[in-house]
């Protein structure tokens, strides 16, 4: 955003940050809005994309060490004057008193009207004007109670409009709508920012609506921005599916998930096996065997006491870097302790924007602590969106079907290690093509 000016920032935050009953929701946002800019916040539910909105506008009390809008200061500033300049659709809206949708559209227009001030017929004006501009003049008639929440969602639009153009805040502004008006609400939103220079700031559930309408895309997770910048630029296959723990392909500006893709099916191949019964020493075989393919990711071969893994240490396929990864005390049958340097050389060798050109991919292993978000769970989607590599994960019997469902694997080839054909069903795997590749 360096080829904006100061005068064109409509508001700017730093180390804003959020708790709620002690826990921290926000972390040390900081960010700047410039006007006629369309922004999109992506994120996972409860990634704190409501919650950053309802802060940056003072709806709920947050920590700064900066905070204006379009100049004023919150804290010193009057609400009045901040609705002046900001407007606020939220994703949930209790029904009102039976008005009529003329009558709701023109509370926006309160800022400017005295305590006991009546709308006027400039009000009156600018409401039939946006009605117009919205297309539900038709519904100016109506009881607001009786619409539908599509509709009702363009009549609380329609009340932002009037109350400020200046900065418009949305909270998925497209929930309840159909098919058509929701490509209608986001383009008039996006009419807003290039005829009135209007800042919109949208939180999306759908990340193609940001790849139609947004100028710029800040991604939110678990209440920290990991990245903002131009649409194009953010709204890569791999980073959406780190953002949402899914696999999806980016292309021709369209994100679609990659288990409805032709060319995912087959890609996974799982080497099933109890743990000790040679899933890591069948992995090395196969690397040893195929140095003319670039393979990457991980081995964990281990150590044993009393019939039972007391060790596992981390290997780095790329790079042979290696390190303890997890060990056991020496009391019997004590839980794993993981090591972060192990995780550290783990996640350096699963990094996916570095691994396109890879013919294979193997993670050893795809376990129980995977199945609960940790270990290795966040680098598994976006290096199921690569498009090239194959991949080849260890995992234990009980947990295939959890496996399957949880990354939505489109039909992976099982191979029990303890098959006699094992080894050469796995090279028949790295030998064969993918259907679409």
């Amino acid at each position: 955003m360096s080829n904006l000016c100061k005068n064109d920032i409509a508001l700017s935050c730093k180390d804003l940050s959020f708790s709620y009953q002690q826990t921290k929701v926000l972390h040390n946002i900081s960010l700047q809005f410039h006007k006629g800019e369309f922004i999109a916040l992506l994120g996972k539910n409860g990634a704190g994309k409501s919650t950053l909105l309802s802060c940056l506008i003072g709806l709920l009390p947050s920590d700064f060490s900066h905070l204006e809008i379009t100049g004023l200061n919150p804290l010193s500033a009057s609400r009045t004057a901040i609705a002046r300049q900001v407007s606020f659709v939220p994703q949930e809206h209790d029904d009102m008193f039976p008005f009529s949708v003329v009558d709701v559209v023109v509370m926006g227009r309160t800022v400017y009207l005295g305590p006991f001030g009546a709308p006027r017929d400039i009000d009156y004006t600018s409401v039939h004007e946006i009605l117009e501009e919205l297309y539900i003049s038709h519904l100016k008639q109506r009881i607001y109670n009786t619409l539908s929440g599509g509709e009702k969602q363009l009549v609380l639009l329609a009340r932002a409009l009037v109350q400020t153009r200046t900065m418009v805040f949305l909270d998925e502004p497209t929930n309840h709508l159909d098919y058509k008006n929701r490509f209608q609400i986001l383009a008039n939103l996006k009419k807003q920012c290039v005829e009135n220079n209007s800042c919109v700031v949208a939180c999306l559930h759908d990340p193609n609506y940001a790849n139609i309408f947004a100028d710029r895309v800040i991604l939110i997770n678990e209440g920290r921005i990991v990245a903002d910048g131009k649409t194009d630029e953010i709204m890569t296959g791999e980073a959406i599916s780190r953002l949402y723990g899914l696999a999806v392909n980016r292309s021709n500006r369209t994100v679609e998930p990659c288990f409805c893709q032709p060319a995912y099916a087959g890609k996974v191949l799982l080497l099933v096996g109890a743990s000790g019964s040679g899933k890591t020493t069948t992995l090395q075989k196969i690397l040893s065997n195929n140095k003319q393919l670039n393979f990457a990711g991980i081995i964990c071969p281990g150590t044993w006491k009393n019939d039972k893994r007391h060790s596992s240490t981390v290997i780095n396929i790329s790079t042979g870097e290696s390190t303890l990864f997890a060990k056991r005390s020496d009391e019997y049958d004590s839980p794993f302790t993981f090591f972060k340097n192990g995780q550290k050389v783990a996640d350096r060798a699963l990094v996916a924007e570095e691994l396109h050109g890879t013919d294979c991919i193997i993670v050893d292993e795809v376990g129980p602590l995977e199945l609960r978000d940790g270990g290795h769970a966040p680098q598994l989607p976006p290096l199921l969106s690569l498009e090239k590599p194959k991949h080849i994960w260890a995992i234990r019997p009980s947990i295939v079907a959890h496996v399957c469902s949880k990354w939505m694997l489109v039909d992976p080839v099982i191979i029990d290690v303890n098959d006699a054909n094992a080894t050469s069903q796995i090279q028949h795997f790295l030998k064969s093509k993918q259907e679409g590749l």
